[in-house]
């Protein structure tokens, strides 16, 4: 009986603690339901448009976002570490994977 009690408040505990872990990163999440359809309707890929701008800035990426509001809306902006260190940021068009400098912020 103790066995029986024991196993079913552990199971309990993991799933409740499971529950209120992905209740947790859903809370923290800052992508909206529009951005993931929009990012989801891109041509191309992420990994494609990270390649594309290392290639192009001569780099190594840091950091890659899908962009869904304002001038940059369904571009990827590519966070690219230089040899030297310096970081710039550039954008790929999702649909042919050309790279541009992104506008200062």
């Amino acid at each position: 009986m103790k066995r029986n009690t024991i196993l079913t408040l552990g199971s309990s505990a993991l799933l409740s603690l499971g529950v209120l872990g992905g209740a947790a990163t859903m809370a923290f999440a800052d992508t909206s339901p529009a951005e993931a359809q929009a990012f989801l309707a891109a041509p191309g890929s992420l990994s494609a448009a990270v390649s594309a701008a290392e290639t192009q800035a001569g780099g190594k990426a840091m950091s890659a976002d899908f962009e869904n509001d304002g001038a940059e809306a369904g571009m990827y902006k590519v966070e690219i570490v230089m040899p030297d260190g310096t970081v710039s940021e550039h954008l790929v068009n999702p649909a042919d994977n050309s790279v541009k400098p992104a506008p200062a912020d």
